[in-house]
């Protein structure tokens, strides 16, 4: 079996195998645990023949050795800084590519990030969308403020229909009078009334005529108590009027004022001063009805009565009659506003009386 040619061993210079065969021959040596192959000992021997035997005769055995331990060393020393620098390279290889990987994977982050951004730009509204956007905002801003202006202008509007409605409605129930007290008391004073007829009809006539007296007929004017003139009804209503029941002064004034003759005029004229405030208000009422000078300074002289269902009265009755519609709060409890509104309306019936009616 050939077995000389197998590779045993490597040489510490340059790596390369040794065999078994060339260390037996000699063209290859191993001195102090160092094998040297024939490749490099060639070369050695060639440099110093001296020392390894190139044909001439060796040296001492202690001055070879000592060279090559020094060749030795120094190709130690070479290959441990080939193996360093090539682990350096090696690690700086991998520490490349590391970063390499990392610097990839940052390009492909920022390029994915800017593709974000661009899609984004995309849908992003550029200056002159913006400034047309802006000018569009600025004129539905500008309709928006003329809206408003309208819809404040046609709420004043409004609010002020709503409130001449609201007066109207106050001074509509303020005309309205409520006759259903009176005629109470009217019935009441007619069942009074029937009640004192029926004493005297069952008493003696002394008795009669001595109630009579206890209960004098109130005093009017000549022009009240002589009904010359005037249709027998009428003449009989005018003499009601100097009653002492105040619900028969009532009803004559109501029947007076009804019959629209003006020839009863002068019978009524005085009863705007009567006693009971019923009568009086009923009067100022009816005079309305009458397109006279007389009837008109009686009318404000019931501005200042002394009852405010009589001055209202008085006042509506004189806006009917002339047409003026000068203002007169009959509720008001200060006299001197009363007097005032009251003197307005004086004024302007001493400058307009003598055309009045013409």
């Amino acid at each position: 079996m050939q077995q000389d040619d197998f590779e045993v061993a490597f040489c510490d210079l340059c790596g390369t195998s040794v065999p078994a065969a060339d260390l037996a021959n000699g063209t290859a040596v191993k001195t102090q645990d160092k094998v040297i192959g024939n490749c490099c000992l060639v070369g050695l021997r060639a440099a110093r023949p001296d020392v390894l035997g190139g044909g001439a005769a060796p040296r001492a055995n202690n001055g070879e050795s000592r060279l090559m331990v020094v060749a030795i060393v120094l190709l130690a020393a070479m290959a441990a800084a080939t193996i360093f620098l090539d682990q350096r390279l090696a690690k700086a290889e991998t520490g490349w590519q590391v970063q390499h990987n990392q610097l990839a994977q940052a390009q492909r982050s920022d390029s994915e990030v800017l593709q974000a951004v661009g899609v984004a730009m995309d849908g992003t509204a550029r200056r002159a969308d913006l400034d047309a956007f802006a000018e569009r905002l600025g004129a539905l801003d500008g309709a928006i403020q003329q809206g408003s202006e309208r819809t404040r202008q046609d709420l004043d509007r409004v609010q002020q229909d709503v409130a001449a409605l609201r007066q109207e409605l106050r001074a509509a129930q303020a005309a309205t009078i409520d006759y259903r007290p009176l005629f109470d008391d009217l019935r009441q004073q007619l069942q009074r009334q029937a009640v004192v007829l029926t004493d005297l009809r069952a008493a003696p006539p002394p008795a009669a005529a001595a109630a009579d007296a206890a209960a004098p007929p109130t005093a009017l004017p000549d022009a009240a108590a002589d009904p010359g003139g005037l249709p027998t009804a009428l003449a009989e209503q005018v003499r009601k009027l100097q009653s002492s029941d105040a619900a028969i002064r009532f009803e004559a004034v109501d029947e007076l004022v009804r019959s629209k003759n003006v020839a009863v005029l002068p019978h009524l004229l005085p009863i705007a001063n009567d006693p009971d405030p019923f009568v009086r208000r009923v009067t100022m009422d009816g005079l309305a009805g009458f397109r006279r000078t007389e009837a008109v300074d009686v009318l404000l002289s019931g501005l200042g009565d002394s009852d405010e269902n009589v001055r209202d009265t008085a006042w509506r009755s004189l806006r009917e009659v002339t047409g003026q519609k000068f203002a007169f709060d009959a509720f008001n409890p200060s006299k001197e506003v009363r007097a005032r509104a009251q003197q307005r309306w004086q004024e302007w019936w001493d400058k307009n009386k003598a055309t009045f009616g013409s």
